[in-house]
């Protein structure tokens, strides 16, 4: 048999809903889903979801991504796939938990190997800044989302309240509060399950 790209299959499931070519993409991209899972799946034991069940969803997920894709956007069906299959964990462990682990989060800082701390020896770790962000992108008020990504993931060093305030064109106050705002939700729902709070 020969080659197929990874378009011509795609686009024989969008049009023909050809079994086949989502079965080959199957085989060639099951090494991605997993290993997005295995990148999650402490987090989806954590927060009461199983990882298996997400792994019987593997060629949903592929279909939804196949379906979904757009050459236009200049990415490879590989990174898109990824990025599908870290969307679809986060989601199965947002719907198990209202609450999530300090302890388990353990944030760091997302940018390489920067060892920036957040608040208290809270570090955040470029694996799990999504499940922080899953949470403050939930907020209406988006400054918020806005001002961690400014404070914490914009540089090698925090970035200063003054030049947060000049980017969102708000007073140093005002992002000062939003930031705290923010913190206060996070630590609402990052309990930690040594306590047995989570639910």
């Amino acid at each position: 048999m020969n080659y197929i790209p990874d378009i011509d299959l795609i686009n024989k499931v969008k049009k023909e809903s050809n079994s086949d070519a989502l079965k080959e993409l199957e085989n060639r991209h099951t090494g991605i889903f997993n290993q997005m899972v295995k990148k999650y799946y402490k987090h989806l034991i954590d927060f009461g979801a199983n990882p298996d069940d997400i792994i019987n969803d593997k060629l949903f997920v592929i279909y939804k991504s196949a379906l979904n894709f757009n050459p236009d956007k200049n990415v490879k069906f590989s990174t898109w796939l990824g990025n599908q299959a870290r969307y679809y964990c986060l989601n199965c462990i947002n719907k198990q938990s209202n609450t999530i682990s300090m302890d388990n989060i353990n944030m760091q800082n997302v940018i390489e190997n920067n060892q920036i701390k957040y608040e208290k020896d809270i570090s955040i770790n470029k694996e799990n800044s999504d499940l922080i962000f899953s949470i403050l992108d939930r907020i209406k008020d988006d400054r918020i989302s806005k001002i961690f990504k400014l404070r914490y993931f914009n540089n090698k060093k925090l970035t200063s309240w003054n030049k947060i305030s000049k980017k969102l064109k708000i007073s140093t106050q005002t992002a000062i509060n939003l930031h705290n705002k923010g913190k206060l939700l996070l630590k609402n729902k990052l309990t930690s399950l040594n306590n047995n709070d989570i639910i």
